[in-house]
């Protein structure tokens, strides 16, 4: 088949990137011809290193937003949109929409707002020709309206974890089905070490989303005020921009007393070092929030969850949203829900070390499942 694969935030490296490309290579090799769609066209070098990913038999196709990439679509056999938050309209016989997260609740303001511009709108659409002034008027009512009407134009519709295909049929009335994004396992993980390790981007508060790694510092600190994991250290590891300084430095006052490490856009060496080091990982995404109003500020799936696992490393993970598909509760790791949880858990791995390997094992072989080959397998039969 003819392939166009649409992403316009290719450059950004993350993510969506990587389950882009890796639909991308695995659609090549199964011998269909793949062109990618966006803004510039792919460093093809920048990709392999960044994503691990090979592009170099992909076409390009210069497409600058969602008009552009939908006109573009009908001269393909099957569009695939990996854009977050696209709403373009497939114009190919075939199309698939894979879906990062489908955006949050409307308020009761914007449902109204909504409502009413579908009143205006609908009571204006007999007249072809309007005055200047009311033409403007029939224009702002649709620009307010919340349609998402494009999305029963694909074909079909994935998503990235159960949590997320929940709220795609909660938001847009669609039925997703379930395309886990590819993984890389660590092959050969090393010995471990009395270390406790979070993997996230450091976001500020302010700005929704959120890894709560300073919830993770406040409980290490009440672990340390009770000796009970006198050899053990925790080291923290995410990437930041300028945005989130004031939040970083805050962890890193913190942390400056404290058998802790705050590793702000430290280089991939030191995350496979510490991938292969760790014996436990902390994970607090969505810990407060409320997921009826914000499940934008959960954990829609966990890469760095699936990362650690497979290199044996035992999760402890905020019991919500994507980490809780992904480990299953006294089989892989454990979930918990309070601060206390967090530590009682904690300290019994330290303390416990045939639990420990129990779970180790388990998380190790559950996150085969994840894998890239796994996704190319799962990717092949929704195409068929």
């Amino acid at each position: 088949m003819k392939i166009a694969i649409y992403n316009l935030y290719w450059s950004t490296y993350g993510g969506g990137e990587q389950v882009a490309a890796a639909t991308a290579e695995h659609l090549v090799a199964d011998g269909h011809d793949v062109t990618v769609l966006g803004p510039e066209p792919i460093d093809i070098e920048t990709t392999r290193q960044r994503l691990g990913r090979d592009l170099s038999q992909c076409g390009y196709q210069r497409v600058t937003d969602d008009v552009e990439a939908a006109a573009a679509s009908a001269g393909f056999d099957l569009f695939i949109n990996c854009t977050y938050l696209s709403s373009a309209i497939p114009q190919s016989e075939r199309s698939m929409y894979y879906v990062h997260f489908p955006g949050v609740p409307l308020s009761t303001r914007r449902k109204v707002s909504s409502f009413v511009s579908s009143t205006g709108v609908r009571a204006l659409a007999p007249f072809t020709s309007l005055p200047g002034r009311l033409q403007g008027v029939r224009a702002g009512f649709e620009r307010r309206v919340h349609d998402v009407s494009w999305a029963q134009k694909y074909t079909l519709v994935a998503a990235n974890s159960a949590f997320t295909a929940k709220w795609v049929k909660q938001l847009w009335d669609v039925d997703a089905e379930i395309l886990y994004p590819p993984v890389d396992v660590v092959a050969e993980p090393t010995a471990h070490s009395p270390l406790v390790m979070s993997l996230g981007r450091f976001f500020d508060r302010s700005f929704g989303h959120c890894k709560k790694q300073d919830v993770l510092l406040d409980a290490w600190q009440l672990i340390e005020g009770r000796h009970s994991m006198d050899e053990w250290s925790v080291r923290m590891i995410g990437g930041a921009d300028g945005s989130s300084r004031d939040y970083v430095l805050g962890l890193r006052r913190q942390a400056l007393p404290l058998r802790a490490e705050i590793a702000v856009n430290a280089p991939r060496d030191l995350v496979q070092e510490t991938l292969g080091t760790a014996s436990m990982l902390w994970h607090a995404a969505g810990f407060g929030e409320d997921a009826t109003r914000h499940p934008d500020r959960f954990e829609h799936f966990g890469i760095a969850v699936v990362e650690a696992m497979s290199a044996g490393i035992v999760p402890v993970v905020f019991a919500a949203a994507g980490p809780v598909e992904i480990v299953r509760h006294d089989i892989d790791g454990y979930h918990w829900s309070t601060v206390e949880e967090l530590i009682s858990y904690t300290e019994r791995l330290a303390s416990d070390h045939n639990e420990w390997i129990r779970l180790s094992r388990s998380a190790r072989s559950r996150a085969q499942e994840f894998s890239n080959e796994s996704f190319g397998e799962r990717l092949r039969t929704l195409i068929k």
